[in-house]
């Protein structure tokens, strides 16, 4: 929940400025983001019983887009790849329904 949460409030932000975000503001989006997708991982692979090295914490959080959708297939199989995708395009479409919400509402459309 946390996830869409972000991605929506990226979309307001995006869809209520007429320049788009500054770069602190999607510095901190992109930040809290990957912190959250690196706890789920954790949290993830933990529940599965396949447990990531305390190592590769750091590798996930640098590279979340792709070593999160790597973990989640790691750990559930192709039932995960079928889990990353679904959340992909769910993802996208709260961003873009966010998005023309909040150009609507804010008169930047």
């Amino acid at each position: 929940m946390l996830v869409y949460f972000i991605v929506m409030m990226m979309g307001i932000a995006n869809g209520a400025s007429t320049y788009g975000m500054s770069e602190e503001r999607e510095y901190f989006y992109s930040l809290t983001f990957a912190l959250v997708l690196t706890q789920v991982c954790i949290v993830d692979s933990k529940i599965v019983g396949k447990p990531l090295s305390i190592f590769s914490y750091w590798l996930v959080f640098i590279l979340y887009s792709i070593a999160v959708p790597i973990s989640i297939v790691r750990a559930r199989g192709l039932r995960g790849l079928a889990y990353v995708a679904a959340h992909f395009v769910g993802m996208k479409l709260v961003l873009i329904i966010s998005f023309f919400v909040a150009e609507l509402v804010f008169g930047t459309f």
